[in-house]
């Protein structure tokens, strides 16, 4: 085992440039982290991802990545939609999972992920942002108040 956690960037769309790639290429962060691959379905995206970022592998698909063997982990910044299956993926390879944004998009979905990946001995993350900010947990206590209506 390595002194750093290889890690995979599912996904090379806004999120990932603008805010995981850059952060986690810093000289700081990369004592801990490394950016090992990288993939989208849009090839070039990934490609041109990596070539920016010194990321040494780009792939189309997720399943290339993963079965490439060289992620410890991976985040995923892909559409909330595909989650789910995302993150059945890579606990399936054994590989630990941080979602960006919401986990899934329903509690059964979450739960079965949790399942999955405690029986593999891996771990999920996720950093869903913006349900928890002041305003959003205010509206949350008015809908389970029952404050406005049923919704």
């Amino acid at each position: 085992m390595s002194d750093y956690v290889r890690l995979g960037i599912v996904g090379a769309g806004s999120i990932a440039l603008r805010g995981h790639f850059p952060h986690l290429t810093m000289d700081d962060v990369r004592e801990r982290v490394r950016i090992t691959a990288v993939c989208d379905p849009v090839l070039e995206r990934a490609q041109a991802a990596a070539a920016k970022y010194g990321v040494p592998a780009a792939y189309a698909t997720m399943e290339e990545l993963l079965e490439a063997g060289d992620v410890d982990a991976v985040s995923i910044c892909s559409p909330i939609g595909v989650h789910y299956e995302q993150g059945m993926l890579a606990v399936a390879h054994g590989v630990h999972v941080h979602f960006n944004k919401s986990m899934t998009t329903t509690v059964d979905e979450a739960d079965s992920l949790i399942d999955a990946a405690r029986a593999r001995g891996v771990k999920l993350v996720s950093s869903p942002g913006e349900m928890l900010r002041p305003r959003h947990q205010q509206i949350k206590q008015l809908i389970d108040e029952g404050a406005l209506g049923r919704l």
